[in-house]
């Protein structure tokens, strides 16, 4: 909803309000009906901004490239999905300002007539911001004091003859806020304010803007206002994408782009139960952030709320299931429209049509639907023809039947930094390479970067006023040593072990890391099997330490399964241990793992695991042996049984963290089919349960072996695409740092 409509849509959210329609019977957390809400009348209100479409005024045109951010819009689509269909806000009180719409004047009138006129001390309030932020010296009677601010579409920059700031400082929108009846604010911030120099970084974007202007305070505050104290806090809950100072950082994504932190977070609350605890919500979507991007982009919350009386993120248990997603409203017949918010992003990236995604309406068994096709988070879907499209909307999707192509490639991106016959041998060498595509940087969605360490323009300051230049550092006039070349992630993060500490051809620097960029490719197939939220088996997994001090550490189970006959030491560490976010174990820790199978067949496992340097080792269950043939071991490394819990290792000892390895990933496949070409692949004395991993020499062999091995396919020969059948595997990951 424009804010242009926002009359009409003040007296129909009163009007509803007055009615007591605006209530539900919500889903807790582990997916029970109760009552949630204290009061009927109770409302939850949003303020969603997003802008993209910067002019150059706003921005220094001497060192601004790129500018033109992509991914707010997006942001605020992801975040108004979220909202209405997962933690039932009524869409006419989800407001919206996009690009023109967000001026600084139309963001404070309407954080004034939405949010503050219109809560009550019990609504729930949520406020996002998407778009450039800045740092900003404001200069006055005082001295000079730096700023964090948000850019509005009508910024420009100070000039001597306009000194007078124009973004909103930080300060301002606390001061506005204050006034709120409601202690139940949210407020989500993804913009930066470090000068970075640049608006693109790796395959990223920037969202600060790369200079720090100086000016007086903003027109609308000289009337006798002065700036809070620096040390005020945002009233309520803040969830920022970085703390002041650091990188912000979104990402091109398959067909969108979005930023990092608010895909992660509402990724995050769409495919798991909400954390009660914000510290450990920020924590998780930290670990999403290091996994898609490998950025050390850190969220950061802080919690000024009076009550912690209320469950869940934004300050509500979730009202829609974990889901994939959810249909759609249509006033057509078909196809249905969907929203894919809740699909992993690789997953998504590579999901076919013919895909098949299940809805479960209240009073009737599960109906199927046929992707038909896909652009960015929105698909369209074929239902059955006896089904009337209308009776489907609003309910939540999950994944029947995952569709991948055959091959998939590692796609490596060129830094923009490196020079243009840089660019052609790089490419010339990695077309070498099997499996390998090359793109330009930002041109899309890319596992690694491909360049030198980053160098460039030191930050500098834009004075507005005279005498001020000389307040900031000068630009560095002489250009830093040319590194070796190496693999980044996609944000500039350089990957372990790759780069060298001397000069060397392109060529010769794309030969050396062949085999990591075919370890790279490995964890990404890998990476799509997992299904921990669309997985109908009931299975479960749980790390924990032997040393320095037995204890249970972190437990996944799969999401899909109704009240499935956990282990008591499963049901013990669900209610005692945290949600699942990031890992971090000691370098002397030694660690194992217990795995469940709660199911009524007999599962294979595949544990894999991959780490900083670019090792790879696995286990996995043997067959069962031959009864004509004398017992062996065998015996003790077969398929787990139905209702059986194993320990790894299984000797009963423990596992000490791998030699200089900074991170781990670890990958449990429980699979109803046999997993013979994974054997096949693993030699003829395959590391088993008894004999424990081992190294693998040739990881993106065994990854291909496991996802033919997974393929639901008749014959399993089809050439172009992979079919996974949700009910015939569970994938189950974990990711550790290690100190």
């Amino acid at each position: 909803m424009r804010l242009k409509r926002r009359a009409f849509l003040q007296q129909a959210t009163l009007a509803l309000g007055s009615l007591g329609l605006g209530s539900t019977a919500l889903l807790t957390t582990v997916g029970q009906y109760q009552q949630a809400l204290a009061k009927p009348a109770r409302r939850k209100l949003a303020l969603l901004i997003g802008i993209n479409a910067y002019p150059d005024r706003a921005l220094d045109p001497g060192v601004a490239q790129d500018i033109a951010l992509k991914g707010c819009l997006t942001d605020v689509e992801l975040q108004r999905q979220l909202l209405v269909y997962r933690f039932g806000f009524a869409p006419v009180d989800v407001v919206t300002l996009t690009n023109q719409d967000a001026t600084r004047a139309g963001i404070l009138t309407a954080i004034d007539e939405h949010l503050v006129q219109q809560a009550t001390a019990d609504d729930v309030v949520v406020l996002h911001f998407s778009g450039y932020g800045s740092e900003v010296l404001v200069q006055g009677d005082g001295g000079s004091r730096r700023q964090p601010a948000w850019v509005p579409i009508d910024s420009r920059l100070p000039s001597e003859a306009s000194p007078a700031l124009v973004d909103l400082l930080e300060a301002e929108l606390i001061d506005r806020l204050r006034p709120l009846a409601s202690a139940n604010l949210t407020t989500v911030i993804d913009a930066g304010s470090q000068d970075a120099g640049y608006l693109r970084w790796g395959n990223s974007r920037v969202r600060s803007r790369p200079i720090v202007p100086t000016g007086t305070l903003p027109t609308a505050m000289l009337a006798g206002q002065t700036l809070p104290p620096l040390d005020d806090p945002w009233p309520g809950l803040l969830l920022r994408a970085a703390a002041p100072g650091r990188l912000v950082l979104e990402n091109q994504w398959d067909g969108f782009s979005a930023g990092v932190f608010t895909y992660a977070l509402t990724q995050s609350l769409w495919a798991t139960a909400p954390a009660p605890d914000p510290q450990a919500l920020v924590r998780r979507t930290g670990q999403y952030l290091k996994r898609w991007v490998g950025t050390d982009q850190q969220p950061m919350v802080s919690d000024r709320r009076l009550t912690r009386s209320l469950p869940g993120a934004y300050g509500l248990p979730a009202e829609g299931a974990i889901a994939a997603g959810v249909v759609l409203p249509t006033s057509g017949d078909r196809p249905l429209p969907l929203w894919l918010g809740g699909v992993p992003p690789l997953v998504l990236r590579y999901l076919l049509p013919g895909s098949r995604l299940l809805v479960a309406p209240a009073s009737d068994q599960a109906i199927s639907l046929v992707l038909e096709s896909r652009s960015g988070l929105k698909a369209l879907a074929k239902p059955p023809g006896n089904i009337a499209p209308a009776t489907l909307a609003r309910l939540p999707l999950y994944e029947q039947v995952r569709l991948l192509p055959r091959p998939i490639d590692l796609v490596v991106a060129l830094d923009s930094q490196l020079k243009r016959v840089e660019r052609v041998d790089a490419t010339s060498a990695l077309a070498g390479l099997p499996l390998v595509t090359t793109i330009t940087a930002g041109e899309r969605a890319a596992d690694c970067l491909f360049g030198r360490l980053p160098t460039g323009p030191a930050p500098t300051l834009t004075a507005a006023l005279p005498g001020a230049a000389t307040a900031g550092p000068k630009p560095n006039s002489s250009s830093p040593p040319e590194s070796s070349y190496g693999l980044f992630a996609p944000n500039r993060t350089l990957l372990p072990g790759t780069m060298l500490a001397k000069e060397e051809a392109v060529k010769t620097a794309v030969n050396r890391l062949g085999p990591y960029l075919q370890t790279l490719l490995a964890l990404k197939l890998v990476r799509l099997t997992e299904n921990r939220a669309a997985s109908q088996l009931a299975v479960a997994a749980m790390l924990e330490t032997a040393f320095p001090q037995p204890a249970p550490l972190w437990v996944q189970t799969t999401e899909r399964p109704t009240d499935p006959p956990w282990p008591l030491a499963i049901r013990q560490a669900q209610k005692t241990l945290p949600p699942p976010d990031a890992m971090q174990l000691s370098r002397d820790s030694r660690i194992g793992y217990r795995i469940a199978n709660a199911t009524d067949q007999d599962l294979h496992l595949l544990w894999i695991s991959f780490d900083s340097r670019g090792d790879c080792t696995a286990l996995v269950t043997l067959p069962e042996p031959d009864p004509d043939q004398e017992p062996d071991t065998r015996q003790e490394a077969t398929p787990l049984a139905a209702g059986e819990m194993i320990a790894l290792p299984a000797d009963g000892g423990s596992w000490a963290m791998p030699g200089a390895a900074t991170w781990v990933e670890t990958h449990l496949i429980l699979s109803a089919q046999p997993l013979d070409r994974c054997l096949s692949v693993l030699g003829a004395t395959p590391p088993s349960l008894v004999t424990g991993f081992r190294p693998i020499a040739q990881p993106l062999k065994l990854a291909q072996a496991l996802l033919q091995d997974l393929d639901t396919q008749a014959d399993g020969k089809s050439q172009d695409v992979i079919a996974l059948s949700h009910d015939r595997w569970a994938t189950l990951s974990f990711r550790y740092e290690i100190a």
